[in-house]
């Protein structure tokens, strides 16, 4: 695959799912040196997703050739449901920096879990979850160390920045000063962008929407329309009454524990983090 005279990303948010990487996204579009892709996350490197639509389609996300270029996408460390990722971006932008932003893993799996349960726009409950491919497609994206691993086969440590989500809330300015040192960029006073909560708006959007956003012909809908128009029309649709998911019970969260607990302990020896929130 050629990329003369392509606009390729200088950095990439590769994750971690429901971690902060839609307010990392929109901190950093609002930095006057960066030019974030069009599209939050284009999935690009995804080969069941918009590989396929080539290199072309993937520049055309970006705009300014004299900015630092960067995009977001948590699918990228999703390595057993989407293999071959970290090769693909290193064989395509193997000087890229990579920002991996993480949290308490059980939190983490129960906010995707509960983000899942909303897309559905349906109600549900949690009988036959434990154990179920749909526990262990879940658990995937919280087992942080098994992610990287595969990154690391393509590139080096220096390559990657680690963030932890708790942070992020607690302290963004501090969280976004190493962002932007580490990608290359002008300190940036950043100012509060309010609650950042995707999930809570969705859940008052009525279920057949969701479900035809998630179609292909809703996918190349919403490609005709500016990232700013998306979100008017989405908070113009959250008029429902909220869907609310089911909690996880303690016993559910002890099991999830147990099986992240090794990959967790690696995680950190690899990141240098010590959230000390963490169980």
């Amino acid at each position: 695959m050629s990329t003369d005279a392509k606009l390729l990303p200088d950095f990439i948010i590769i994750g971690a799912m429901k971690c902060g990487t839609t307010t990392l996204y929109r901190y950093l579009a609002l930095h006057p040196e960066i030019d974030m892709s069009r599209d939050k996350e284009t999935d690009f490197f995804v080969a069941e997703k918009n590989w396929g639509k080539g290199l072309g389609w993937y520049s055309n996300q970006f705009s300014h050739a004299d900015r630092v270029r960067g995009e977001a996408s948590p699918n990228y460390t999703k390595c057993r449901d989407f293999p071959g990722v970290a090769q693909r971006i290193s064989e395509t932008c193997p000087e890229v920096k990579l920002i991996y932003i993480v949290r308490e893993p059980v939190a983490r799996a129960e906010s995707q879990f509960r983000h899942s349960f909303i897309m559905e726009g349906q109600e549900g409950d949690l009988r036959g979850f434990e154990g179920s491919r749909q526990y262990a497609h879940i658990l995937d994206s919280s087992h942080y160390a098994r992610q990287i691993e595969e990154y690391l086969r393509f590139f080096p440590k220096e390559a990657f920045l680690f963030l932890d989500f708790d942070e992020l809330r607690r302290d963004p300015q501090a969280v976004m000063d190493k962002v932007t040192y580490h990608v290359g960029v002008s300190r940036m006073a950043i100012e509060d962008l309010g609650k950042q909560n995707d999930s809570a708006e969705l859940s008052r959007v009525p279920g057949f929407v969701l479900r035809f956003a998630s179609s292909a012909a809703g996918r190349r809908l919403a490609g005709l329309m500016s990232r700013d128009l998306r979100n008017r029309i989405r908070s113009g649709l959250a008029f429902r009454k909220a869907r609310v998911p089911p909690g996880f019970p303690d016993d559910l969260r002890e099991r999830m524990q147990g099986d992240l607990g090794d990959d967790s302990a690696r995680f950190r020896e690899i990141s240098g983090l010590s959230p000390s929130g963490w169980r």
